[in-house]
């Protein structure tokens, strides 16, 4: 026995584990999972099995979130993880990746990618409405104020 190989196999099944869709339920656990499955691109890992598969990708389309966009997040943290969720799903960034992808999985691919793109986009929208009505808000209340406080209206 090699000392240390259970953790090690263990490790290797967790990150497995991590990169099927059906197993990733929270941002952080996609993101370990995008790494680990960039990782296997480099490695060109796909080529014994004949190429990539649509199971391989991990797929952030069951999230709450595919940004990874928080609530608490800042405007400026908000639009980093935009443009990293842009650049990731990009159809042009993905050209390279298409070619490897399985033949008869192909269009499925690039249909998950459209619809991850789809959700970044409206996700975008969202949260871009989200602060238009909030500045809205913050104009009614200061109005409401200043006519309360000058003792008109």
């Amino acid at each position: 026995r090699t000392p240390g190989a259970h953790a090690a196999a263990a490790a290797a099944a967790a990150a497995k584990a991590a990169a099927r869709p059906e197993e990733i339920r929270t941002f952080p656990a996609f993101d370990a999972a995008w790494r680990a499955f960039e990782k296997r691109l480099q490695s060109d890992a796909f080529t014994a099995c004949g190429g990539i598969g649509l199971a391989d990708v991990p797929w952030p389309t069951k999230l709450p979130t595919v940004c990874g966009i928080e609530a608490a997040d800042s405007p400026k943290e908000r639009k980093q993880k935009f443009r990293v969720a842009v650049l990731r799903w990009h159809p042009d960034k993905w050209a390279p990746v298409l070619a490897r992808v399985k033949a008869e999985e192909k269009q499925q691919v690039v249909e998950q990618v459209q619809a991850v793109t789809r959700r970044i986009l409206e996700e975008r929208k969202k949260i871009q409405l989200r602060a238009r009505n909030s500045a809205c808000e913050l104009v009614r209340a200061s109005a409401t104020c200043g006519k309360t406080l000058t003792g008109k209206g």
